[in-house]
């Protein structure tokens, strides 16, 4: 819906808000009610200032987005999807994603539309020092029963909404590096259940979610045989995301991640030659001033090593770390300011020497404050 040129206002088919704009500030909201908004603070278009609206805050944007529904039902004439959005109840809708998926702090910047469907619970390493996402929630593998319940129950959730989804996440942290046998399973299983058409859904196209992506280290799977990865890519597994985050394993070891660059090298080849496409992100600013020349040296020779191409994807991620975690609790290094931050990701990126796109990987910033599901 379009107020004028200073307003926009999108819904999924459901008759959930996605985002919205007015006079050039961005909200986004997430299917638990969460709303981020996003305004410019400066020249460039990846300046962004990011908060977290306070709930008195989002409940306020709630009733401005009741009365332009309302405004637009009653100029257009009633149309179907305003009824959809008009009879929802925000704040029941958002408990009731509450109930079904366990909170979501991150994905990779190409899969915010995907279908995120919850194998497992936590992250099976989560000793990264500078890492908080999964603190506080053990690590756990559902069950076939449990996991079966929870893509029924996401399935019905998103309704008509589902139209919109491309693809599916398996989450959480690294359900990608699950057994050999319990990963083929379950995407032997995914695949029979999602080539289902939904009666009385004739938008939904069960291609849309054919492509299956996860995260996956880069250390828990390197016995896994270059036949298993086919196997699982003729599943339909596409796309791994690899948070490399550094090409020096000294800057690595004060991340507390196991694995080297030698290992990403053996792991992406492997991937690119099973046919899977690859996501790599690495962080500016890790490893402070100290080691910095050597965290943009090693990263760019290591991103330049892989046989990354059309398909393939590297993000660039500025390093905020939580005061809460241990790189900042135990003084693992000095911390750079976004700017500097900044300042080494746009080194970095200007040492790579791919092919320019499509031919080569699409190179990306990745602000993580900006994600909301």
């Amino acid at each position: 819906m379009h107020l004028g040129s200073e307003e926009m206002y999108a819904f999924d088919l459901a008759g959930r808000p996605v985002s919205w704009v007015r006079h050039g500030v961005v909200w986004r909201r997430g299917l638990d009610g969460a709303v981020l908004e996003l305004r410019r603070t400066g020249r460039e278009g990846w300046e962004q200032g990011v908060r977290r609206l306070l709930p008195g805050e989002a409940a306020a944007q709630a009733v401005h987005l009741r009365e332009v529904l309302e405004e637009g039902w009653r100029v257009l004439g009633g149309p179907d999807p305003l009824r959809r959005a008009l009879e929802l109840d925000l704040e029941r809708d958002g408990l009731r994603f509450q109930g079904i998926w366990r909170p979501i702090p991150i994905l990779p910047p190409d899969q915010y539309r995907a279908l995120v469907l919850q194998r497992t619970e936590g992250c099976s390493y989560n000793r990264c020092s500078f890492c908080t996402f999964y603190k506080n929630r053990p690590y756990r593998v559902l069950t076939r029963e449990e996991f079966a319940d929870h893509v029924e129950a996401a399935l019905a959730f998103m309704g008509p909404s589902l139209s919109w989804r491309r693809g599916v996440f398996l989450a959480d942290a690294n359900a990608a590096s699950l057994p050999d046998e319990s990963l083929l399973a379950t995407l032997t299983w995914l695949n029979q259940r999602l080539e289902r058409r939904r009666p009385g859904d004739p938008e939904f196209e069960p291609r849309n979610l054919s492509r299956v992506a996860s995260f996956l280290d880069t250390f828990s799977t390197l016995r896994r045989t270059l036949e298993v990865w086919r196997e699982l890519a003729g599943l339909g597994l596409d796309c791994l995301h690899l948070g490399v985050e550094t090409g020096s394993d000294r800057v690595l070891r004060l991340l507390r991640k196991p694995g080297s660059a030698a290992h990403v090298e053996e792991l992406v080849g492997l991937l690119k030659t099973a046919g899977i496409r690859v996501g790599v992100i690495v962080m500016s600013g890790v490893g402070g001033p100290t080691l910095a020349q050597e965290h943009i040296e090693k990263t760019a020779e290591l991103l330049n090593r892989l046989p990354l191409g059309f398909g393939d994807r590297i993000s660039l991620s500025e390093f905020e770390p939580d005061p809460s975690s241990p790189y900042v609790q135990e003084g693992f290094s000095e911390l750079f300011d976004r700017q500097a931050c900044r300042e080494q990701s746009r080194e970095i990126r200007a040492r790579l020497r791919f092919q320019g796109y499509p031919r080569g990987p699409v190179i990306s910033h990745y602000d993580v404050r900006q994600f909301v599901y």
